[in-house]
C-alpha cells in the first residue's frame, strides 16, 4: 500500500458498539478543539508553561508512537518511505493539523535522518493565541510530540521535531524539522529532558 491511498475514513468503523467508534482495533473519539484548547490552558495556569510544555509534548509522543505501531501493523507498505509519508496524512486526516512535508532525507542503517515542512491550520497554535494572544516560543507541543514519536519510532532511535516558525508567534505558517538528538543544539534541550522517559520505549 502506498501512503497516497490511505483513507482513515474509509477504515473507521462507527458504532462498532453503542458510543464505540473504531479504527483498526483503536477506540478513536472525537473532542470539541475549543474544549481541548480550554484543557490545555488550564494545564499553563495550574502547572506553569514549562511543566505543561513537558506534559502535552509526552501526550503527543504517545499519541504519536501509537498511532505508528498501528499503521506499521496493520497494512503492507510498498516501501519504507510509505510508512513514512502516511504519519504526516494521518495527523491530517485526524482534523489535529495540514501537515505539508518539503524535505524527507533518511538511512535507517547509518542512523540518518532529516525531515523537514510546513504545518498549516495547527489547532494547538489556534487554541494559543484564543487564550494567550502571541507567544515568543513555538507553541504546537504536543504536535512536536506526534512528530517526533513517529519518526522516531520508524528510525528506531529517538529523534526530535522542533518548530522554527509558528503560528502562535505571529508567523504565517508553522515550519518545523525533525532530526536526531545529537543534532540539535542547547534549545532542544528541554524537549529531550521532557521525553526522555518516552525514547526509551522506541
Amino acid at each position: 500500500m502506498q501512503a497516497s491511498d490511505f483513507d482513515l475514513e474509509g477504515d473507521l468503523t462507527y458504532g462498532a458498539q453503542q458510543g464505540v467508534n473504531v479504527f483498526k482495533n483503536n477506540r478513536m473519539v472525537t473532542f470539541n478543539a475549543g474544549a481541548i484548547g480550554l484543557l490545555r490552558q488550564q494545564l499553563i495556569d495550574s502547572m506553569g508553561t514549562e511543566t505543561a510544555r513537558e506534559q502535552l509534548l509526552r501526550f503527543g509522543f504517545q499519541s504519536g508512537y501509537a498511532d505508528f505501531l498501528q499503521m506499521q501493523a496493520s497494512y503492507d507498505w510498498e516501501t519504507p518511505g510509505d510508512l513514512l509519508e502516511v504519519g504526516p496524512a494521518l495527523h491530517t486526516q485526524e482534523g489535529i493539523v495540514a501537515v505539508e512535508p518539503t524535505e524527507m532525507e533518511y538511512d535507517r542503517e547509518a542512523g540518518e535522518f532529516y525531515f523537514n515542512g510546513t504545518w498549516h491550520n495547527s489547532y494547538e497554535a489556534q487554541q494559543h493565541l484564543i487564550h494567550n494572544g502571541e507567544s515568543d516560543h513555538p507553541v504546537c507541543w504536543s504536535l512536536m510530540g506526534y512528530g517526533s514519536a513517529w519518526c522516531s519510532g520508524f528510525m528506531g532511535i529517538p529523534v526530535l521535531e522542533m518548530e522554527s516558525r509558528c503560528v502562535g508567534m505571529g508567523d504565517d505558517v508553522c515550519e518545523w524539522v525533525i532530526k536526531p538528538l545529537d543534532e540539535w543544539g542547547e534549545e532542544a534541550d528541554p524537549y529531550i529532558d521532557a521525553l526522555e522517559d518516552f525514547y526509551e520505549e522506541v
